[in-house]
């Protein structure tokens, strides 16, 4: 569903936004919605991996709550030098004997 949303900017933005639009070939609305969509994703990046940061969702979680793949989630924290939080005595635990199950 999309839905037309109307909003004042001030005379200099415009200006801005009309010079920028030539010069990507694109007409006003285009570019606007383009920065739009782009400043949105970039949004949902950051947060997701703000909570991913702090160990409170996986990757995969992230990337679900960013509406991108894991490999756009991975390539964004790999941007940031965002590395995973340190796994617990437990999750150590778990993967070394996920790691022998898988030796065997």
């Amino acid at each position: 569903m999309k839905s037309v949303v109307a909003m004042h900017l001030p005379e200099e933005v415009i200006k801005e936004l009309e010079d920028i639009a030539r010069e990507e070939h694109l007409d006003s609305l285009s570019l606007i919605r383009k920065m739009l969509l782009e400043e949105v994703e970039g949004y949902l990046l950051k947060r997701a991996a703000e909570r991913y940061m702090g160990g409170k969702i996986s990757i995969e979680e992230a990337a679900v709550r960013a509406k991108v793949s894991v490999w756009r989630m991975v390539e964004y924290l790999r941007e940031r030098n965002i590395n995973p939080p340190p796994e617990t005595l437990e999750e150590m635990e778990e993967g070394l004997a996920r790691a022998e199950e898988i030796v065997k």
